[in-house]
């Protein structure tokens, strides 16, 4: 997941207490019924053009 602000989750989690620091946030269960962005379209860039 890109652009989630590391100090916070360090923060909220009191990782520092434990010298502990975030690197990486990774989303787990399901999506809701409500969610309208379900329907819509995957993006998916090919590997040449992300690493070009």
């Amino acid at each position: 997941m890109e652009g989630f602000e590391r100090e916070k989750y360090n923060d909220i989690l009191a990782l520092k207490k434990q010298g502990l620091n975030t690197s990486v946030v990774a989303t787990i269960g399901y999506r809701s019924d409500n969610d309208t962005s379900q329907h819509t379209p995957k993006v998916r860039k090919s590997i040449k053009s992300l690493f070009a």
